[in-house]
C-alpha cells in the first residue's frame, strides 16, 4: 500500500498568529470605511483589534500594508486565473482576461475575489491620500504570485526587467479603470462594472500600440481631460 502524504496542520502558535492578522486587517477596513482611510490611525486600528500597537507592528510596517495584504489576495486569485490562459496571446491579453475571469463570477471568479476588490476600491478611491494609481505602484514594488506566473509563461525569470515592464504599465491600466469607481459621483462597484470598465480601458491601451488614425469613443466613465 502506498504511503499517503500527510498535510502539514498549522500549531496553535501559527493558528493564533492567523487570527490576529486577519482581525487585525478586518478592523482596519471597517474603520476606513466607516470613517474613512485618512482619518484612521495605526492605534485606532490596534484598539478594534484589542491588541496592543506595537502588536499591530509586528503584521504591518503602517496601515497601508494592511492594504497591500488584501491586494496581495486579489492578485492571488488573478495569478490563478493567468495560469489558465492560452499562451498564443499576447501577455497583456492574458491579463486582461485573468482580471475579468476574476472579478466577473460567472466562470472561475468568486463572490469572494470580488469582495476583497470591492472593500479595496471602497477604501482606495475615498482616500485622496492614496489614489489608486499611485497605491498600485507602490504595491507593485512587491513580489507577487501573479508575476510568477507570467514568468513561466513567457520563459524568464520572475526578476527579469520584461516582468517589471509588464506589470507596472498594467498597473496604469487597472489605475484608469477602476479610479472614481464608487464615490459619489462614480459608477458603483458591481462586477459587470469593473469588468466593463477593464475592458474598455485595456481595448484603448491596446489602440496605442498602433499608429493613431482617429480618435475612437473614450472609454465609459474615463475623462477625456
Amino acid at each position: 500500500m502506498a504511503p499517503v502524504a500527510r498535510i502539514p496542520v498549522p500549531g496553535l502558535r501559527e493558528l493564533k498568529k492567523q487570527r490576529t492578522r486577519a482581525t487585525l486587517i478586518d478592523a482596519a477596513v471597517q474603520l476606513c470605511i466607516d470613517q474613512g482611510y485618512d482619518n484612521t490611525t495605526v492605534e485606532q486600528i490596534a484598539a478594534a483589534a484589542e491588541v496592543a500597537p506595537r502588536t499591530f507592528s509586528r503584521y504591518f510596517s503602517n496601515k497601508e500594508a494592511v492594504l497591500v495584504a488584501i491586494l496581495d489576495e486579489v492578485v492571488g486569485d488573478v495569478a490563478a486565473a493567468l495560469a489558465r490562459q492560452p499562451l498564443d496571446i499576447t501577455q497583456y491579453d492574458a491579463l486582461a482576461r485573468a482580471h475579468v475571469e476574476t472579478f466577473s463570477t460567472e466562470q472561475y471568479g468568486s463572490t469572494a475575489s470580488f469582495e476583497r476588490m470591492r472593500l479595496l476600491l471602497t477604501i482606495v478611491n475615498s482616500a485622496p491620500a492614496l489614489g489608486l494609481a499611485p497605491f498600485m505602484f507602490r504595491a507593485g514594488g512587491y513580489h507577487h504570485r501573479a508575476m510568477d506566473v507570467a514568468a513561466q509563461r513567457m520563459g524568464v525569470t520572475a526578476d527579469h526587467p520584461s516582468i517589471r515592464i509588464l506589470f507596472d504599465t498594467w498597473a496604469v491600466v487597472m489605475g484608469v479603470a477602476c479610479n472614481g469607481l464608487g464615490t459619489p459621483d462614480g459608477p458603483p462597484i458591481e462586477p459587470d462594472v469593473v469588468c466593463r470598465r477593464i475592458e474598455s480601458v485595456y481595448g484603448l491601451f491596446a489602440r496605442l500600440w498602433a499608429p493613431w488614425v482617429t480618435p475612437g469613443p473614450t472609454p465609459a466613465g474615463v475623462s477625456a481631460e
